[in-house]
Order: structure tokens, then C-alpha cells, then sequence
């Protein structure tokens, strides 16, 4: 099974009431003051209409990992921050048109994406731990190094390996 079939497969099982369940993540422009940003999203929830609203997390400034270009009105703006947020809602395929139509004419909204996600939160991926009993209680040290043997070698060993080395060739 591919992986493109495993992920439509989980999001049929994931959404059997017959309304699927986007994930609205969207930034703002970072030049609305921080009560502007509330009237912002309550006007992205208005436009969700009667959409259920599964969860949602209010939008924080950050900065951004590149610098967004955008042209309004035969000017370049430049950002470097922006608020981000999303939304989770369940909502029907033939209104998603009108409410990404909204989005787009929503001069505050910098950038956003919707994509098709599963009703419940995915569990965080839990760390894996290794203990071990066998060093319990001591402290881990460094390996000593070896001290070579000062052995000195006679004159006929040597030509004797030598030569040994020399006719296995």
C-alpha cells in the first residue's frame, strides 16, 4: 500500500460522519496591534459560519525563519515577523471554497494553509529511555591508555621477521 492510500485510508476512518475536518494555519501581518489581532480572527471565525470549531490556538508574534515579500497596492511590503495561529473546524467540501475566497481578500492575513486532518490530536511522540542497572551508583571513566612495552628486539629476531616477511610475498 502506498503511503498516499495509508493517509487517505486514516482520514475516511478518521472522518465516518461524513464531514471532513481541515486545520487552518495562517500568519498576520506583524504591523496589527495586539488588540487588532483578536477582531482579526473573530472575522476568520464569522466566515466559518456554522462550522464546528474543534480547537484553536490564538495567534503569537514570532519571528520568521525568511523574509515574506507581498505587493499591496504597487508597493513591496517586507516581513520578518507575523502572527501565527490556527484553527481545527469540520466543515462541508462545498464551503471551503467561499471561506478560502475570504481568506484571500482579507487584507491583514500574510499567508495561510488548510489541509484535510483527522478529528482527534495525534498523541506526542513519546522519548524513548535506556536505563541500565549495571553502572549504577559509579561514575564513568575515561579509558587509561595502554603503556608500551620497552622490550628491546636483538639484531637476529629482527632479520629473522624480516626475512619471513619478505618470502611470504
Amino acid at each position: 500500500m502506498t503511503q498516499t492510500s495509508q493517509t487517505e485510508e486514516v482520514l475516511s476512518q478518521a472522518n465516518k460522519s461524513g464531514v471532513p475536518v481541515y486545520e487552518l494555519g495562517f500568519h498576520l501581518v506583524p504591523t496589527v496591534q495586539d488588540d487588532g489581532v483578536a477582531a482579526i480572527v473573530e472575522k476568520v471565525r464569522a466566515a466559518l459560519g456554522d462550522a464546528e470549531i474543534i480547537s484553536e490556538e490564538v495567534p503569537a508574534r514570532m519571528t520568521l525563519a525568511y523574509i515574506i515579500e507581498r505587493s499591496v497596492q504597487g508597493k513591496r511590503e517586507k516581513y520578518s515577523e507575523s502572527y501565527f495561529g490556527f484553527i481545527k473546524f469540520a466543515m462541508e467540501r462545498s464551503e471551503l471554497a467561499a471561506f478560502q475566497t475570504m481568506l484571500r481578500g482579507t487584507s491583514e492575513v500574510l499567508r495561510f494553509l488548510i489541509i484535510e486532518t483527522v478529528r482527534e490530536d495525534a498523541p506526542a511522540p513519546r522519548r524513548t529511555v535506556f536505563t541500565s542497572t549495571r553502572l549504577e551508583g559509579e561514575t564513568i571513566k575515561k579509558p587509561e591508555a595502554v603503556a608500551e612495552k620497552s622490550a628491546e628486539v636483538s639484531q637476529e629476531e629482527l632479520d629473522k621477521t624480516i626475512d619471513a616477511i619478505v618470502t611470504q610475498e
